[in-house]
């Protein structure tokens, strides 16, 4: 059985071509470029065809649009800042004429070039996530920010190796990913005229804190831990305040 590679870009010129080097595996290589200006599209084209433009504020709307565009049967999602190792590579390989419909991937979030193993919670970044899958197995949700998804099939055990992905090359970009996720479950608080009331709870600021640094054991990552877990905990605070403010 044949597997496309299948990216979502949008303006990622200074990593994506460390990705694309990365899926020599794949039987082909999708592109959905979302509203994109610099040179990515260029850099594209050196590897794949198959690079299509278009304009999305919905996340699950692109990524399902890309799932249409993908020729394989199996289907390996990734995003540009991510990288597949030889090791990943292989297990992939070995998986595409097993029975199931869709595997668990692991990803190591790397902060400023450095892995950080705990404290993840998804709405700065998953600590693993369903991207390999059978074309008819996963359809996307609307949402603007890590939308949720609808899986189809038999489960696969999940991957030893890891996703590396290179989220933030220092604290800065991490603290600028947290203000646009942020600011668009903000947008989405708004569509869905969410009860916000819920969401200025101080308790659930404490639980999550909680949850990061102790449950998904963030204490382990030294200070970086720390910020991830006050990061985390104020995220829907953060967001149904911006929901409200007319600025």
């Amino acid at each position: 059985m044949t597997i496309s590679a299948l990216i979502i870009a949008r303006n990622e010129q200074d990593k994506i071509e460390k990705t694309l080097l990365s899926l020599a595996f794949a039987d082909e290589i999708v592109v959905i470029l979302d509203r994109s200006t610099d040179n990515t599209k260029k850099i594209c084209r050196k590897f794949t065809r198959n690079v299509f433009e278009g304009s999305w504020t919905c996340e699950g709307k692109r990524r399902n649009y890309g799932i249409k565009k993908c020729k394989s049967e199996w289907i390996f999602e990734i995003d540009a800042d991510e990288v597949i190792s030889n090791d990943l590579s292989k297990e992939i390989i070995s998986k595409k004429n097993d029975l199931f419909d869709f595997y668990y991937i692991p990803l190591l979030n790397y902060v400023s070039n450095k892995p950080v193993h705990f404290g993840w919670m998804a709405c700065l970044a998953p600590d693993g996530k369903f991207c390999m899958f059978k074309k008819k197995s996963k359809h996307w949700d609307k949402g603007l920010v890590h939308p949720n998804y609808q899986l189809d099939g038999e489960k696969g055990p999940s991957f030893k190796n890891s996703i590396d992905h290179y989220m933030s090359e220092n604290l800065s970009q991490l603290i600028e990913r947290f203000n646009r996720n942020s600011s668009l479950y903000s947008e989405e608080l708004k569509e869905k005229d969410a009860q916000l009331s819920k969401l200025f709870s101080i308790r659930k600021i404490f639980s999550r804190f909680l949850k990061c640094y102790l449950t998904r054991k963030g204490y382990k990552s030294g200070g970086i831990g720390v910020l991830l877990s006050i990061l985390i905990a104020i995220y829907p605070y953060v967001s149904a305040l911006k929901s409200t403010n007319k600025n």
